[in-house]
């Protein structure tokens, strides 16, 4: 399995724009100027890759704040979001090269001190800026160029000359505003991304994973590590039931996956202590449904793509969105279903603490009696309960 990097920035927005869609048109404007900015600096194609990069993932950090500090240019966005955002893509291999950048990208230059910070740095510090000073202007971009770029200079900050040039070149383009102006980012960034080839291997993926889980556990105290928990449970399973450490891994990326539609779900929803109406409930079970919509365009994943959706499918076919019966449902998607259903019995919760886990088994092995779960991933669960239960995170 090869994922281009660029394929999986286009995920991590469409996973984040239910969050904050601001923040997606922010990140995609400020890899759009990153672009030309780097082109026009004269940076080489590996610095281009690493600004381009940068400008995609530069506010990630703010995805760690609460919701109300999403906002990009609000009350308290910039608070501290540049050490989040270090801290969040810590560890994922790919995104070394920027990790510096996200946690000092707003460093200012000045002429009298000892900038000690690659150009790069302030590159993107410069295109975060400048997309977040073109929200406050009105009109056609093009026909007032010369004064946004002059009202822009006249502000306090300060830029290297090669920026400031560069700023300025790139403005001469008409091009260069109507992307900023295109509603279609994504088709901007695919069509301009130097990242297309760049590829990553399952491995690399599943590192990426754990970004992701962050980012749809965050959504909802609620299920704070329900992700995680379930890739971990997940994997456990796979490996009991025999599965070489490849497929462990393919499945341990359905269970990071499983719960991203659950972000187009309301909080209100989510979070509600009682039982569902009926219409609530209906808008809760679209979210496995979800999860299928946004993973369906990475043909690159496969089965891992039915893993995820199906894990609210029962063998009986009594389960959502598509009712599949057990002819249907192949074993990935079994061991997926009994472990979600297990860490949400035994997780805690803000309302409850977590089941113990012999009733939480008990229950399991009545809905695989009445052929709704697998009933030897059950038993597999229930004789390996000991090595299985503390992959629950106990938050």
């Amino acid at each position: 399995m090869n994922i281009s990097v660029q394929t999986v920035l286009n995920l991590l927005h469409r996973i984040i724009y239910p969050v904050s869609a601001d923040l997606v048109n922010h990140l995609q404007r400020t890899a759009i100027i990153t672009w030309y900015l780097s082109h026009q600096a004269g940076l080489d194609h590996s610095g281009i890759k690493t600004a381009f990069l940068a400008g995609m993932l530069h506010d990630i950090g703010a995805l760690s704040k609460d919701r109300a500090h999403i906002m990009p240019g609000g009350d308290g966005f910039q608070d501290g979001h540049e050490q989040l955002g270090g801290s969040m893509t810590a560890g994922i291999r790919f995104l070394q090269p920027v990790t510096a950048i996200l946690e000092n990208h707003h460093s200012e230059w000045s002429i009298s001190d000892n900038n000690t910070l690659p150009l790069v740095h302030h590159l993107v510090h410069m295109a975060d800026t400048f997309e977040l000073f073109l929200r406050e202007v009105k009109g056609d971009f093009v026909a007032q160029r010369e004064d946004i770029l002059a009202r822009f200079f006249a502000r306090p900050e300060q830029w290297p000359d090669v920026l400031s040039n560069a700023l300025y070149e790139s403005s001469r383009q008409d091009g260069f505003w109507f992307r900023l102006c295109n509603p279609a980012q994504d088709q901007v960034l695919n069509a301009i991304s130097p990242l297309q080839h760049d590829m990553l291997d399952h491995h690399d993926f599943l590192e990426v994973c754990q970004l992701i889980s962050k980012i749809v556990d965050k959504y909802s105290s609620f299920t704070r590590t329900h992700s995680a928990s379930v890739a971990h449970v997940a994997a456990r399973l796979a490996a009991l039931y025999g599965y070489d450490r490849d497929m462990q891994e393919k499945i341990c990326i359905a269970g990071y996956l499983h719960d991203i539609g659950k972000l187009f779900t309301p909080l209100a929803i989510l979070e509600k202590h009682g039982k569902l109406e009926d219409h609530e409930y209906a808008r809760m079970k679209q979210h496995s449904y979800k999860t299928l919509v946004m993973l369906h365009p990475i043909t690159q994943l496969g089965s891992i793509v039915d893993w995820a959706a199906n894990h609210h499918e029962r063998l009986d076919g009594s389960g959502y969105p598509f009712r599949l019966g057990a002819a249907s449902l192949d074993i990935p998607s079994r061991i997926l279903a009994v472990a979600d259903v297990f860490t949400a019995m035994t997780e805690n919760r803000p309302y409850r603490r977590g089941m113990d886990s012999d009733k939480a088994m008990s229950i399991l092995r009545e809905e695989a009696a009445n052929y709704r779960l697998d009933w030897d991933i059950v038993t597999l669960l229930g004789h390996n309960i000991n090595s299985v239960k503390p992959l629950v995170a106990k938050c």
